[in-house]
């Protein structure tokens, strides 16, 4: 993230000490002394220590509670061939962009490719890459042919749940009419529900004297594999086009973390690298520190398989070992923000440094995130227990179940620039009436699962109806405004990313 980190184990300009800091600083070094020298005994108490929870269980608990796509395999490009797509097609620069798609579809053996006129649904000539672009691009084949059959193809889309491509105008005729009602609503909440997005891009054209709008609809999952190759095509087109993405509650939005290396956190870290808040184990030992997103990269040099070093990629979640009790980690926290600490060294928050780009999707206004902390030690118990045979819905029940942490934590956001746009900074802190103790059934040895969840968003609705409607037919813009306005959109509750903790100090 382009941002200058204060205190947090990157660059540091060190400041003059006051005449009253000495006070502060003493505490802070005695803090940081008795540290390593309890990080020291706890390295050689883990080391023998097998027989109860700790990170492999969390890492076997990651994998069996991890979401994964359960999209069919191949996919599949519906092209509206109705006459009035030739108006839609009538500019230069949309003849471009339809022959940059095709290009970059046909020929591929896992595409199929279906027309839509009179009513009907039909798999396009066979053949090669040659002859399926030229009859796409052939003006003849659109002459005469009417009644794109939208609804029928939207409903073939969600049937089949493979990643598909929609190239219409949207206008969906009944009796000779174009269908007012918001009828395309279902298909998108049914695609929604199943945890998938939709993106569009849009063009404006004339049909005559009226003024229309043309989209393409890219129907897919988090991975976004067509997706990526649609947007290869446009971008390759040369021709810039509106773009409108709606997302389900899963949505996978972009994230990025800026850590002093990939065996350390968002943890607190002084001037000099030191932890002297939780003395988290960051020796890159199987006891210690693990981000559960990993670095992406291919030995072959595969640009697809490739992510930046602070790119999350995988699972957000990170495990946390600390190496004081937490009562200990509320009294240190306080101790470093006392007047008299260097500013290079003062406590600012337990966990930062993650940062998630909410203008991803454009179906809402993502206004405020909270933590919500779990006592996960059942599950991880039964891990432990069962071994390689533990079951999946076992475990899943267990969590189900688990027992929530109220006033221990709290989650905060605020905006930060990354490459040229505004993303949202996520930290963590203590709860100001969180004290290190817990109640009653609760050790301070548990495993504890604090999930970052969207606490406060609202749909854009006003944006919806500017992007898909045009006068004489807010069918569509009404079908997106009815998905928005449904449980399934809605990222109100959606966990974003999960800390698991355990205090070893204890």
């Amino acid at each position: 993230m382009a941002r200058r980190q204060t205190g947090r184990g990157g660059a540091y300009s060190r400041t003059k000490k006051s005449s009253g800091g000495n006070k502060g600083l003493i505490v802070a070094l005695g803090i940081i002394a008795g540290l390593c020298l309890i990080g020291i005994i706890l390295w050689l108490a883990l080391s023998d220590s097998k027989a109860e929870v700790g990170r492999d269980q969390v890492d076997r608990y990651v994998e069996l509670t991890g979401t994964r796509s359960e999209m069919e395999p191949g996919a599949a490009v519906y092209i509206d061939m109705s006459n009035g797509m030739l108006s839609a097609y009538g500019s230069v620069e949309a003849q471009r962009v339809l022959s940059s798609i095709i290009d970059c579809c046909a020929g591929n053996r896992a595409i199929d490719f279906y027309k839509l006129a009179e009513n009907k649904i039909e798999a396009l000539p066979g053949g090669s890459h040659t002859q399926l672009y030229n009859y796409v691009l052939d003006a003849q084949n659109y002459r005469g042919q009417l009644s794109a059959p939208i609804e029928k193809a939207l409903t073939q889309i969600v049937a089949k749940g493979q990643p598909a491509l929609l190239m219409t105008d949207f206008e969906e005729y009944s009796g000779g009419m174009i269908q007012q009602a918001a009828y395309a609503k279902t298909a998108f909440i049914s695609w929604l529900a199943k945890g998938y997005n939709i993106t569009f891009y849009q063009w404006d054209y004339l049909e005559g004297s009226l003024a229309k709008k043309m989209f393409l609809a890219v129907f897919d999952d988090n991975a976004d594999a067509l997706g990526q190759m649609l947007a290869t095509a446009i971008s390759k087109s040369g021709v810039p086009l509106n773009r409108f993405v709606l997302g389900s509650n899963n949505f996978a939005y972009p994230m990025a973390s800026s850590y002093p290396s990939l065996k350390q956190g968002g943890n607190y870290h002084n001037a000099s690298g030191i932890d002297g808040v939780t003395a988290v184990i960051e020796d890159g030992s199987d006891v210690a520190y693990k981000s559960y997103s990993n670095p992406s990269a291919s030995a072959s040099g595969a640009q697809a398989k490739f992510a930046s070093l602070d790119w999350k990629v995988g699972t957000r979640a990170e495990y946390y070992p600390l190496g004081v009790s937490w009562a200990d980690a509320v009294t240190n926290a306080k101790a470093l923000q006392e007047n008299g600490v260097p500013s290079s060294d003062k406590f600012e928050h337990l966990f930062t440094n993650v940062a998630i780009d909410f203008q991803a999707q454009d179906g809402f206004d993502i206004q405020g995130v909270e933590v919500r902390v779990f006592d996960i030690q059942k599950p991880l118990e039964a891990i432990l227990a069962a071994g390689d045979s533990t079951d999946v819905e076992t475990v899943r029940t267990l969590t189900e179940d688990c027992p929530e942490i109220n006033e221990m934590l709290t989650a905060q956001i605020e905006p930060i620039a990354r490459d040229g746009e505004t993303w949202q900074l996520i930290s963590i802190d203590f709860d100001e009436k969180f004290d290190g103790t817990f109640s009653a059934g609760i050790l301070g040895t548990d495993v504890l699962r604090a999930n970052v969840v969207i606490s406060k968003a609202s749909p854009r609705l006003a944006e919806a109806h500017s992007f898909f409607g045009w006068p004489g037919n807010m069918s569509l813009a009404n079908s997106i405004s009815e998905a928005l306005t449904s449980s399934y959109a809605s990222p109100v509750g959606q966990m974003i990313y999960s800390y698991y903790l355990r205090s070893y100090g204890e």
